[in-house]
């Protein structure tokens, strides 16, 4: 890519098929501040047309058509860029990340894409140097991979071998679980005599009945309670690192879910010094995941919730865990288990308190964001947005439900009937490790191949979504897209294929990713497409997605991110 700031009497050399002739001052009157030229730009506009050449200024998109029109906004302070039939798209928007409170700081042990158990105890061997977190020095950090041990299960005895006196807390890969050592449940007393919470279980071990090092759910914040907190400005720096992470990979906008004033404190913190640079819908969760009564205090806390509006800040979002997740028996399903211990699962809620609370949500001007990944969960949280459309009518308030791993056939046209988006994690529709080790054992095979039915929602009036669930798995939009469509390993590409019959095209995957997004954020009239007068935020991607195999698209690269019409990746 060239970019040069040069007067159009310099076009011979660069602008090709564009008029060349000096602006009259008319047109420099309507000079913009930056101009791509030569581009592959597929807009997203109501007609998914394509141009060649977009005009920006003062951060707002001013043209979008073929070079020529572009040279009449282009004068001797205009900043020219030759995009050299490179592709430019909307950014992207990723419905479901956690990217502003997400990323490990450098004091934290990062256990993220770790292929073995024998990678993972070097890596702890490597986190025996990190000075930790408070007086105790904790070390804190997780990523680990669930189906790297029997049942997701791993001990704490390898904790202690690295670690005997220093208390550690460690995240799985789902975030659904977290590994202990026997240091950390000394200091926060935990032992063979510890209830399960309400909706957690503490594993232990089959011989001693100790906790074995393993806690699920709820059970969590056993532990996680007494971690030492992180500062503001080290969380401020972790919102930071977020977005240079998001940038590089050319996601402009977010749905941020499970924040509480704590966890949204540094976002506003960057929106107050003039430092977000990223479009933010925090989904606010003030009982985390757990299932709990919705009290008074719940309530007053949304109600509350303009004290962190700010630019690029919205906060008219809430979350409910409607279930855990399939791999460790904590999501309810219509049929049971094939595991027979697990049963069918519980339900964290009844169906009387899922319609109150969606209903009142609803009526406070409230998306409800919904986790719910076993079939039986889905349809009870659509079962609950219907109770809620009964009660309240149709409202705009652009709810999703989030992950839908296994969905019944019969509630894959409730999405499109309740106007409910379908924000699929579609990176994790091949057959993955867990998928392998932990779906199968527990669902059995039919129902692991019925897994993430995307191309069932869409056919059935859907609104298909995108989200990665960073940092669960990884967040660049192109994986996800390439798997939407091969269904299959986009690493390899290679193995078996989970349910090709679901797979979708890619212009419905762009679609999940930029306008459908925007929608999701009630933004789509101000950005999310490449149309006149809407938000210059904006992705380059080396190549163009429509000329690659399926197979090829996770190989393309971002070459720049802008936002705002500032280049904030390059």
């Amino acid at each position: 890519m060239i970019r040069r700031t040069l007067s159009v009497l310099l076009c011979p050399a660069l602008l090709g098929m564009m008029a060349c002739s000096q602006p009259t001052d008319d047109a420099a009157e309507t000079a913009a501040d930056r101009v791509f030229l030569n581009g592959q730009i597929y807009t997203v506009d109501e007609s998914r047309s394509w141009a060649e050449a977009v005009a920006i200024d003062n951060g707002k998109i001013v043209y979008v058509g073929d070079n020529a029109g572009a040279a009449r906004r282009i004068d001797k302070n205009t900043e020219v860029t030759d995009l050299r039939r490179q592709m430019m798209l909307p950014g992207f928007h990723d419905s479901h990340i956690h990217i502003m409170i997400g990323v490990l700081a450098d004091q934290e042990c990062s256990l993220l894409r770790l292929e073995t158990t024998e990678d993972v105890a070097a890596r702890l061997k490597q986190c025996t140097s990190l000075s930790g977190i408070g007086d105790d020095g904790w070390i804190l950090g997780g990523g680990w991979g669930e189906w790297l041990w029997p049942e997701a299960n791993p001990q704490k005895g390898l904790l202690d071998a690295f670690f005997p006196h220093r208390p550690v807390y460690l995240e799985s890969s789902f975030g659904h679980a977290a590994w202990v050592n026997s240091k950390a449940m000394q200091l926060v007393g935990l032992d063979a005599d510890t209830a399960n919470p309400p909706a957690g279980v503490i594993e232990h071990d089959p011989e001693t009945g100790e906790p074995s090092g393993t806690l699920r759910e709820s059970a969590m914040l056993l532990v996680k309670n007494h971690v030492p907190p992180m500062t503001l400005e080290q969380r401020t720096d972790r919102v930071r690192a977020g977005m240079a992470l998001a940038h590089s990979v050319g996601i402009t906008a977010v749905i941020e879910p499970g924040l509480d004033g704590e966890l949204i404190a540094p976002i506003v913190n960057l929106a107050d010094a003039g430092e977000l640079d990223m479009r933010v819908l925090a989904s606010l969760s003030p009982i985390n995941w757990q299932p709990a009564t919705f009290d008074k205090g719940v309530f007053e806390f949304l109600e509350g919730r303009e004290q962190w509006r700010r630019s690029n800040l919205d906060v008219d979002s809430v979350k409910i865990y409607m279930d855990g997740v399939i791999e460790y028996g904590t999501s309810p399903l219509l049929e049971p288990y094939e595991d027979e211990a697990y049963g069918s699962g519980d339900y964290f809620y009844t169906q009387d308190d899922v319609d109150e609370y969606m209903a009142r949500f609803d009526a406070m001007g409230l998306q409800v964001h919904v986790h719910a990944i076993g079939d039986a969960a889905i349809r009870r949280a659509l079962d609950g947005f219907e109770a809620m459309r009964l009660a309240n009518g149709m409202s705009d308030n652009r709810h999703q439900i989030v992950h839908l791993q296994l969905i019944h056939e019969d509630d894959r046209p409730r999405f499109g009937e309740l106007n409910v988006a379908a924000v699929f994690q579609s990176l994790w529709a091949y057959p993955d490790p867990a998928a392998i080790e932990l779906d199968i054992p527990m669902l059995g095979e039919e129902r692991t191949w019925q897994m993430y039915p995307i191309g069932s929602v869409q056919k059935a009036g859907g609104r298909i979504v995108g989200g990665s669930d960073y940092f669960v798995t990884d967040l660049n939009p192109l994986h996800a897209i390439e798997v939407a469509i091969t269904r299959q390993d986009p690493y390899t590409n290679a193995g078996l294929v989970l349910n090709a019959q679901e797979s979708v095209d890619l212009e419905t995957m762009i679609d999940a990713y930029t306008i459908n997004g925007a929608y999701q954020m009630g933004l789509e009239n101000v950005q999310g497409s490449i149309e006149v007068g809407k938000r210059a935020d904006l992705v380059v991607l080396d190549r163009n997605l429509f000329e690659l195999q399926a197979a090829e698209i996770n190989e393309a690269k971002v070459i720049m991110t802008l936002f705002e019409g500032r280049t904030v990746y390059e």
